[in-house]
């Protein structure tokens, strides 16, 4: 891992405070790699031959059967038809 130096202004390290500005900043980093890894799994797929938007919905169709009973009483009637 490798530390950086950056300019901030004396105004917003005194408004935010160093540790809060540096955890922000990692956030941040890990924000931008996970979107990076999004998108190279995301191409991946689409020159695959699998057809994953209709596995992903088959997929989500099961889980929601399942969930809407275990709250059957929170739910209006028309969600069971």
């Amino acid at each position: 891992m490798t530390t950086i130096q950056i300019k901030v202004s004396d105004d917003v390290l005194a408004r935010y405070g160093a540790q809060a500005l540096a955890e922000r900043f990692e956030r941040l980093l890990a924000w931008e790699e996970l979107s990076r890894e999004a998108q190279e799994i995301k191409k991946n797929l689409d020159e695959s031959d699998i057809d994953w938007e209709s596995m992903m919905e088959e997929s989500r169709q099961k889980v929601w059967e399942t969930y809407k009973h275990t709250i059957k009483d929170k739910l209006p009637p028309e969600a069971f038809k």
